[in-house]
């Protein structure tokens, strides 16, 4: 059975194309937050059986929210935050490096409102690292979010604009 993750970053105090996202997907296992508007999603209307998960960005002060997750989803072993705290907004070695020697199956960031994606083979297995891009403010063309679908040990990785 396919399992469907959507994460968002860099909301920036608008929840309106989250939920707008939200709506089109009534099966999603997860909401993935990561940071700079980690307040955001006390607005949100999930389904009763979506969990939701998010982390702070260098723009969430006062947030409770942790810097890092570390979580099992579907078996599979995940890294999240916001990226800042990694240097991504010039360059994504370092954050690739630390997810690599983490031994994680999916490594996620937002910080620099532009998608990104990799697949870091490591032996037999692969780490896919991803940014959403910006839901509200992108740098370059539309809001963006990204679509997860894992399907057992397999793992899709698409970026979509609202």
């Amino acid at each position: 059975m396919i399992k469907t993750f959507l994460v968002f970053s860099d909301s920036h105090g608008s929840s309106f194309n989250m939920q707008n996202v939200i709506n089109r997907y009534p099966e999603i296992e997860c909401v993935i937050h990561l940071g700079d508007g980690a307040e955001d999603t006390k607005y949100l209307y999930l389904p009763a059986t979506t969990g939701l998960l998010t982390v702070k960005g260098n723009c969430d002060f006062g947030s409770k929210e942790p810097a890092l997750l570390n979580v099992e989803l579907c078996g599979l072993d995940f890294i999240i935050c916001h990226g800042d705290a990694y240097g991504v907004k010039f360059g994504v070695g370092r954050y690739e490096n630390f997810a690599v020697r983490s031994g994680c199956d999916i490594a996620l960031f937002g910080h620099t409102h532009s998608p990104y994606y990799n697949e870091i083979k490591t032996g037999k297995k692969s780490v896919f690292i991803c940014n959403p891009g910006s839901i509200s403010r992108p740098f370059i063309g539309r809001p963006s979010y990204a679509v997860i679908r894992v399907d057992g040990k397999n793992v899709s990785v698409t970026h979509e604009t609202v």
